[in-house]
């Protein structure tokens, strides 16, 4: 009795484990799927590899997807890059589901839809989603870019050095990247800096009202909403290239903050400019005097 006691406690182990495993797998199943669907406006791509060798997989989204368009206007989503928020990679295939069937309308021939590329990536922390573990490695994939106030050039994980080469290859405009569970979208700045408004602030702030409407989130600056954190994705996204770069911070990830938080991130991104931002540069001071990182959004 004992014996099989413990056969059966090794077997829910092993069952859990090879679920984890196959949380990723179960992403790109329904990443070949949807292209499987709409062949003609998707292509599933590698960016590159991680620490451990796995391929990063992205899906990019246009009418001619086979190939990067410099001609088109760039858009980046970037999701999962905390394995524990599990809610990150659901909100991405949404959104992407939603888009293709935006594509598969009427609406191609409307606004800026038809002359837009998409490259989005619905797991970058792949190991830490496998295991609903925030980290990679133990380190937070979120603190490991450059950034106007911290020293150095980022990149301790080569998923984050593979993404920021990635990010080179071509312009994009707007970017996006996905966490939880604030309930809030929010933008620069969120560095430790005395003055939270870039230039941009006004423009960020009207877009972001614009598109809460249809979650009712909080809107403002990482640092003012959330907290300030220095090697975060959001800010370097800006910092670095100008993008119109937004911070969702899902509140609970179920099915109707998913639904209706793709519709504001579709509202967002149809409100921006067809260049990123020529002014991104950090006015401000960087100070350590704000309310510590807490390393739990």
């Amino acid at each position: 009795m004992k014996v099989s006691f413990l056969v059966l406690i090794g077997l829910f182990i092993i069952s859990i484990n090879s679920f984890a495993a196959d949380r990723y797998q179960t992403i790109l199943s329904r990443m070949d799927t949807l292209h499987n669907k709409y062949p003609a406006t998707t292509e599933i791509f590698s960016i590159g590899t991680n620490d451990d060798g796995v391929e990063i997989k992205a899906m990019r989204i246009s009418t001619s997807p086979t190939q990067v368009d410099p001609k088109k206007i760039g858009h980046i989503v970037v999701a999962t890059h905390h394995g524990n928020e599990l809610g990150a990679a659901e909100f991405t295939m949404k959104f992407i589901e939603d888009l293709l069937t935006r594509y598969d309308s009427d609406e191609i021939y409307k606004g800026k839809l038809g002359e837009t590329e998409w490259s989005m990536i619905p797991v970058l922390n792949i190991s830490g989603y496998n295991a609903a573990n925030r980290y990679e490695h133990g380190s937070d994939p979120n603190r490991d870019y450059p950034g106007p106030c911290i020293s150095g050039n980022g990149g301790s994980l080569k998923s984050i050095r593979t993404l920021m080469d990635f990010m080179k290859q071509r312009i994009y405009v707007g970017s996006l990247t996905v966490h939880g569970y604030v309930g809030s979208l929010t933008y620069p700045w969120g560095v430790s800096t005395s003055n939270t408004h870039s230039e941009d602030h006004n423009a960020f702030e009207k877009i972001t009202a614009k598109a809460a409407q249809f979650n009712g989130y909080t809107v403002g600056t990482s640092t003012d909403i959330v907290y300030a954190c220095d090697g975060a994705y959001e800010d370097y996204a800006y910092w670095k290239f100008g993008m119109w770069s937004l911070l969702l911070e899902l509140k609970n990830g179920n099915s109707e903050d998913i639904r209706t938080t793709s519709a504001a991130i579709t509202a967002y991104y149809d409100q921006l400019d067809a260049s990123p931002s020529t002014h991104h540069a950090l006015n401000g001071q960087c100070t350590r005097s704000l309310k510590p990182d807490l390393h739990n959004e």
